[in-house]
């Protein structure tokens, strides 16, 4: 055994994972359909304008405005009906005054007319159109490049990408973006016990639980898995699993971060680059290690499924976001009573999970090994270190799953 020296408080643990978490610097042009949560690596600007022609707003008449004023319904105005344009024609012929267009909306507005009496507003008789209300210059019609100009930005380099901006690059034609890559991430999975889900368990082995929750939360917060290896727990094996994912942005290993004599991961992580921190004061999760090889972060997490679980809230959906170039994750929080007392571990932040029932926050952790403290839980609350009780009735703010 080699007990934990010291450890470090969260907060400087998620600046220094932060500090290491360098931003990609690849980019990949993907088309439009694929681009929802993306970061355009690009400015895009508009080679046409949008609308591209001037249109009619208003089912109706496309009129010439002037002809229609002091209309109403004493003093109706009468109009010769020239042509019928539905949206998708070619623009009708030019039109003259005392001539009318019957027009439907979004349709090319003819040359000549520069308003749209709605079809609300007007009646069509065997005399021509009569017209009940006068209208203005420029009503009911949709200008050419009233939205979008030639030229014009339509979405900037840096922005993450949503239906709005998705449809306004549609808008504009486009068909393929140049997007941020995704950070790469290899997962290693350590441990003599752990086998794959889907084989029959021997003496002594349990199921690849973080493997799934690791893979969730990568795929959740914009990286992708460029690998995923178990090993078993040996230092040549693990220096191995580091060398032969060196290439990927952040390599996450679960187990064989803590002190027992088979927790090899301090050393394989000296061995190859150099060592940030290891254990920090958290409750659970203490026995988790940063390092660097080369420029590739090295994220040793806890074997236990909430430890690795919980964890991987703290630090790698920071470092992945930051990766990718993508805001910060700020969870939905409510604030809530708690429903029973909570008694805390003094000098270690506690990561607490929380299931919200009837308006009230239940405890919901059981321990660090229990996948269910977060599978049967809503969401989490965090109790300082320097907390050691927190009463039933007291407030807390849960941040929610």
């Amino acid at each position: 055994m080699r007990p934990f020296r010291e450890t470090i408080a969260v907060e400087d643990a998620k600046a220094l994972a932060l500090e290491a978490a360098s931003p990609v610097d690849r980019s990949e042009r993907i088309a439009l359909r694929d681009a929802t949560g993306r970061v355009l690596a690009t400015s895009a600007a508009s080679a046409i304008d949008v609308p591209p022609f001037d249109r009619a707003a208003m089912d109706g008449y496309a009129v010439v405005a002037g002809d229609t004023f002091g209309a109403s319904r004493d003093r109706v105005k009468t109009l010769r009906l020239v042509h019928t344009s539905y949206s998708g024609d070619a623009p009708a012929q030019a039109i003259a005054s005392g001539e009318c267009v019957e027009i439907a909306t979004g349709a090319p507005l003819p040359d000549g007319a520069d308003a749209v009496v709605m079809v609300e507003e007007t009646e069509k008789t065997t005399e021509g159109v009569r017209i009940f209300t006068p209208v203005y210059p420029g009503q009911h019609v949709g200008r050419r490049a009233a939205d979008i100009s030639k030229g014009q930005t339509v979405v900037a380099s840096g922005s993450v990408l949503n239906a709005g901006s998705i449809g306004a690059l549609a808008a504009v034609g486009t068909t393929t973006i140049e997007v941020i890559a995704r950070p790469r991430v290899a997962i290693v999975s350590t441990g003599n016990e752990i086998i794959e889900p889907g084989q029959p368990l021997g003496p002594g082995q349990i199921y690849n639980i973080n493997r799934f929750t690791l893979t969730s939360i990568i795929e959740t917060h914009g990286g992708t898995v460029s690998a995923v290896d178990t090993v078993v727990d040996t230092l040549a094996d693990l220096v191995e699993a580091i060398c032969r994912n060196a290439a990927a942005d952040l390599i996450v290993f679960s187990g064989g971060s803590s002190v027992g004599e088979r927790d090899l991961m301090l050393d394989a992580v000296r061995q190859t680059g150099e060592v940030i921190f290891h254990g920090i004061a958290v409750k659970p999760g203490k026995p988790t290690l940063l390092g660097k090889v080369g420029s590739t972060p090295v994220l040793g997490m806890p074997g236990n499924p909430t430890s690795c679980l919980s964890n991987a809230y703290l630090l790698v959906i920071p470092m992945l976001r930051q990766m990718a170039r993508l805001p910060p994750y700020e969870p939905p929080t409510i604030h809530v009573p708690l429903a029973r007392r909570i008694v805390s571990t003094t000098g270690r932040h506690q990561f607490f999970t929380v299931r919200v029932v009837d308006g009230s926050a239940i405890p919901a952790f059981k321990g660090s090994g229990d996948i269910t403290s977060m599978a049967h839980a809503d969401g989490y609350i965090e109790i300082p270190a320097q907390t050691d009780i927190v009463e039933a009735g007291e407030m807390v703010k849960v941040k929610l799953f």
